[in-house]
């Protein structure tokens, strides 16, 4: 997943700034789920654990926001300008997926808001994990789709 992650990041570099700053955030919440998995100890003692899973919710809901509302629909738009409709309705049917992630991100940001147990952290930042992956891969799809028909529109 960090691999991809940056990959991605690579590859539409330079697209414009908003995306640019998007998947730099979706590089630091790859970065953080690969922290937290190789430090494996969720005990709420543990000094700093608190605010990392703080700093975690934070990214994790900015970067599903900005996608949401601003990243998706200015792609969609961009190929409505460019007269892709067929790329814009598979993009529809992208959605689906990651309509599915919003809510499991939004129920774990709910639950770890407070901090006050952690005992199934690592469980869930598991499974959050997973449905992250693809929905980046998701994204990335619908990225390529409405950029490469600006490529061929442009041609």
């Amino acid at each position: 997943m960090l691999d991809k992650s940056r990959e991605a990041m690579q590859r539409w570099r330079g697209v414009n700034e908003r995306l640019d700053r998007w998947l730099e955030e979706r590089h630091q919440l790859v970065t953080l789920l690969f922290d937290f998995a190789a430090h494996q100890d969720f005990d709420s003692k543990v000094p700093g654990l608190s605010n990392k899973v703080r700093k975690f919710n934070t990214l994790l809901i900015d970067y599903i926001s900005a996608g949401h509302f601003e990243i998706y629909q200015q792609l969609v738009d961009e190929g409505r300008e460019n007269g892709d409709n067929m790329d814009v309705r598979e993009t529809a049917r992208l959605f689906e997926v990651i309509d599915q992630s919003t809510e499991l991100a939004l129920a774990f940001n709910e639950k770890y808001e407070k901090i006050a147990d952690l005992s199934g952290l690592a469980d869930e930042l598991s499974r959050l994990g997973e449905t992250l992956e693809n929905r980046f891969e998701v994204e990335d799809h619908m990225i390529s789709v409405l950029h490469d028909a600006h490529l061929q529109n442009d041609k």
